[in-house]
């Protein structure tokens, strides 16, 4: 397929191999690890997951021209950044269904590459974004659903690559925790299932919003949440995640606290992270801090943070 598609292949080789880096942790706690995923050619992990998607349509559109190709997803930022960049790189028409919250500089981006954008109100929460994409797709076939909640090439490609990548830069250091936002789960459940091979004692801690967290029976808001990531309302849970529900441990970051994360962050290390990645680490510093010194949680940072966060935190 790669030779077939210079550009898919470009995307590619760019992709992963990104840092683990020692972060700043509790006293007297474990030692804590994060995965630099802005160092993706797009900017967050979602590039993994872009590629992954993409690789799945290629396959199944064959040897038809690209220009017939026309691809629909929902996201919440940086899945459709991230597409958005591969399919202009492709030539294949994009289309993307966003909450109406989505920061402006992400949709400058997208109508700069030519996609095609669908918001939808804020106030009627992610599952409505994720319906209204699912029901374009069964109204009209000429639109391929990428569906990264249910396609297994999302956790396949972080079990083969994000998670193997960790193994190789412990090299050999057991691991006790793996700390994760549940927004598909693809990261959590790929990530899990390679470091077990490993590790097999390796504990699985998925992080979402406090706003709602993941499994909620309340419905879906609108109120402010951390980038990325949360629970669907109604009681739904995502669907990788609850194929490992009875090993998940589950902890919860607010709004505010992600943003106060973002700023300590940046004031211990130099180092701007997302939101996503503030509540990450947040919850990996809770987990080592009831860890002895001899431990060591991994984390990963999905991103650097988008502008509208740090122009809120003053810069």
């Amino acid at each position: 397929m790669e030779d077939r598609h210079p550009a898919f292949r470009r995307f590619g080789a760019a992709l992963g191999d990104t840092r683990l880096i020692p972060l700043p942790g509790p006293d007297g706690g474990a030692r804590l690890l994060g995965k630099c995923e802005w160092e993706n050619p797009a900017g967050s992990i979602k590039d993994r997951v872009a590629y992954a998607l993409m690789g799945d349509a290629l396959q199944r559109h064959g040897d038809r021209p690209l220009a017939e190709l026309r691809v629909i997803e929902y996201s919440g930022g940086n899945l459709a950044r991230a597409l958005s960049l591969l399919c202009a790189d492709l030539g294949v028409t994009a289309r993307f269904v966003l909450s109406s919250a989505s920061p402006r500089s992400l949709l400058d981006v997208l109508a700069e590459r030519g996609a095609r954008v669908d918001l939808v109100d804020k106030e009627r929460g992610f599952l409505e974004v994720v319906g209204t994409a699912l029901r374009t797709a069964a109204e009209d076939d000429g639109w391929t659903l990428l569906y990264q909640h249910r396609n297994p090439a999302n956790v396949l490609l972080h079990e083969a690559t994000t998670g193997q990548e960790i193994i190789g830069q412990l090299g050999g250091t057991e691991p006790a925790a793996w700390v994760a936002s549940i927004g598909t789960g693809g990261t959590l459940v790929g990530v899990l299932r390679a470091l077990r091979t490993a590790f097999p004692d390796v504990r699985a801690v998925g992080v979402t919003p406090a706003e709602l967290p993941y499994g909620s029976t309340e419905p879906p808001n609108g109120r402010p949440k951390y980038a990325g990531s949360g629970g669907m309302g109604h009681g739904i849970r995502q669907p990788f995640v609850t194929l490992h529900d009875p090993e998940v441990e589950h902890h919860t970051v607010s709004y505010p606290q992600a943003l106060d994360g973002m700023a300590e962050f940046r004031r211990l290390t130099g180092i701007r992270i997302g939101s996503s990645a503030a509540a990450n680490w947040l919850t990996a510093c809770r987990i080592a801090a009831a860890l002895p010194p001899s431990h060591t949680v991994v984390t990963v940072l999905p991103d650097a943070g988008t502008p509208e966060e740090w122009e809120h935190l003053g810069g």
